[in-house]
């Protein structure tokens, strides 16, 4: 089970861009317009649009590499995920070996609608993907979802809530249960997330890591992804006490879990995404435990069920 899921001491006035190929398309049409800039990793664009050059020129001046998966640092285990299923009809039987074992959770192409009822992070389900041990194939198989990728254009513009960057669908709304992206950075131990954010608190520079927390038995698993440095498209996606996207666990091949976000409720053409960084909990009864040091961040989310501060993972 998913205890808590935090994004710990967030300050979205952080210069969030990823470096790319500067001689790529860039066109001027009332708004600038950066076409890819994940330089066609992804199998659709992730353009970026804003107003002010002098603010693309800041953006330049900031290296970060795009992923389109996790990647694990020197000292995380990487355990794979060895077994898989012997499927010659590429998993539409129910006797398939992954569905029996650990239960089938996609439906036309998307996430059954049944697990996104809780409001919270799904603190009891692991979507384990069929894998490159399966026989089954890699297009044609209905439980390999995630491992595809990004699956719509996306674009990271200014969000008008003060938040800084933004991500949106600009082309078209995004239905109930459809997968949007993961969570991509560096995987890496707690005592080098501890260590980031200390460093990170010295020079007044924001961080971003996710820190994900499963419950097994008597055992707290625990999965720290930083994408300050490497990262994809998730990490432009901001905070909401009420938000329209939720995170699901998922493996494919490994241990280690991949933060997948999936749509809670059908999502408008430019309206902005969102997921909880507290997964759902109510953190403000750990306001009170905090050290008067710590500087909480205001949320600036305006919903209705604000909690006043953005999640704060009181570990680190």
């Amino acid at each position: 089970m998913i205890n808590k899921l935090y994004f710990h001491h967030v300050s979205f006035m952080f210069f969030r861009i990823f470096f790319f190929n500067m001689t790529g398309s860039l066109k001027e049409n009332r708004r600038l317009i950066i076409e890819d800039i994940s330089n066609g990793l992804e199998k659709f664009p992730i353009s970026l649009i804003y107003d002010d050059i002098k603010e693309f020129e800041e953006l330049q001046n900031i290296f970060h590499k795009y992923v389109v998966n996790c990647v694990t640092v020197p000292g995380a285990d990487s355990s794979s995920y060895y077994d898989g299923c012997d499927c010659k009809d590429d998993c539409k039987s129910e006797d398939c070996g992954c569905k029996s074992i650990h239960g089938f959770f996609y439906i036309s192409r998307g996430l059954n609608p049944i697990f996104l009822q809780s409001n919270s992070i799904a603190s009891n389900i692991s979507i384990y993907e069929c894998n490159s041990n399966c026989s089954c194939s890699p297009d044609k198989c209905p439980n390999r979802l995630v491992q595809h990728g990004v699956s719509l254009p996306l674009q990271i513009f200014k969000s008008d809530s003060g938040c800084g960057w933004g991500v949106r669908s600009h082309t078209r709304r995004i239905r109930k249960g459809e997968f949007v992206c993961e969570y991509a950075g560096e995987i890496i131990k707690t005592d080098e997330a501890k260590h980031r954010w200390i460093m990170a608190k010295e020079i007044n520079e924001d961080n971003y890591i996710l820190c994900l927390r499963e419950h097994v038995k008597d055992r707290v698993l625990r999965t720290n992804i930083d994408p300050i440095h490497i990262g994809n498209i998730g990490r432009f996606i901001n905070h909401s006490c009420d938000p329209n996207l939720q995170i699901f666990l998922t493996r494919i091949n490994s241990l280690i879990p991949t933060a997948a976000l999936f749509a809670k409720k059908d999502i408008g053409v430019n309206e902005e995404l969102s997921f909880d960084y507290a997964g759902g909990v109510n953190d403000n009864s750990d306001i009170q435990e905090i050290n008067i040091n710590v500087e909480r961040k205001k949320c600036l989310c305006g919903s209705q069920y604000c909690k006043g501060f953005l999640p704060f993972d009181l570990s680190l």
